[in-house]
């Protein structure tokens, strides 16, 4: 548009100087008539670059070379990055700006091998950021990664979450918490004061008779003060919660004794 302005632009110029010459027949004609034909050319081509922009969608003032664009996007979103520079020369292939919907965002999480077999897509979950620290946003697991990531060990999954008050922002920290009720199953468990080291070995007590016997256990999972059994204990027995370390020094002092 503007080479072509340029142009017209010159060749205007000529024409008036060629019309000013042969006016006072200092030029032959056919040197008039050339800057005429080259004038008519170059108008003709200033045209024709003005409509190629109204074809585009394009606001032009004729003859001027001014011209702006409107822009559109295939969806209603919120600008997030502006590349565009005045002046500079845009190609279809250097994106102007980033345009994003940002009334539901995604949240990018990272699940340890252990929770695989627990997390599902559509599994509900509870988002905080820092932010807003007294508050969580529902959202729910969309996506769940097939592939381990060699070096951290971790699974990448995503959560989505309803952002219509547009206050969570991309690259923003969050923490997730994943309901894995889905997934729940019957566990035994017992108080973490229950259990204790004895000769390296995590044990419990259990009543037996009128007395109490060590038994070594295989701990699972730790929640909120509990720990899971995963064996060593049977359903029904009764677990020694308030004393153990009273029982376990007993029970080292008599293995002493029978030592001696």
């Amino acid at each position: 548009m503007q080479q072509a302005l340029s142009s017209q632009r010159v060749a205007q110029s000529d024409f008036k100087r060629a019309e000013t010459l042969s006016a006072e027949e200092i030029i032959p004609q056919r040197e008039f008539l050339r800057a005429k034909s080259e004038l008519e050319k170059a108008s003709s081509s200033l045209r024709a670059a003005e409509d190629r922009l109204r074809l585009l969608g394009a606001s032009v003032k004729s003859g001027t070379g001014a011209s702006t664009f409107p822009l559109s996007t295939p969806l209603t979103g919120t600008v997030i990055q502006k590349t565009a520079i005045v002046g500079e020369l845009g190609t279809p292939a250097a994106p102007l700006f980033t345009v994003a919907d940002l009334s539901r965002v995604w949240i990018e999480a990272n699940l340890t091998e252990d929770a695989l077999s627990k997390v599902h897509v559509g599994a509900q979950a509870s988002v905080k950021v820092a932010a807003y620290p007294s508050e969580q946003f529902k959202g729910r697991v969309t996506y769940v990664a097939s592939l381990l990531d060699k070096d951290s060990r971790t699974v990448p999954a995503r959560i989505e979450v309803d952002n219509k008050d547009g206050r969570l922002k991309p690259e923003m920290f969050a923490s997730a918490t994943i309901d894995t009720n889905g997934a729940k199953r019957e566990a035994l468990s017992v108080p973490d004061a229950a259990i204790l080291l004895l000769q390296g070995q995590p044990t419990i007590f259990v009543a037996k008779g009128e007395g109490f016997e060590s038994r070594a256990i295989e701990p699972g999972e730790k929640l909120s003060g509990r720990t899971v059994i995963k064996s060593g204990v049977a359903a029904g027995e009764k677990v020694v919660t308030a004393g153990a370390y009273a029982l376990k020094a007993r029970l080292l002092k008599s293995q002493i004794g029978d030592e001696h």
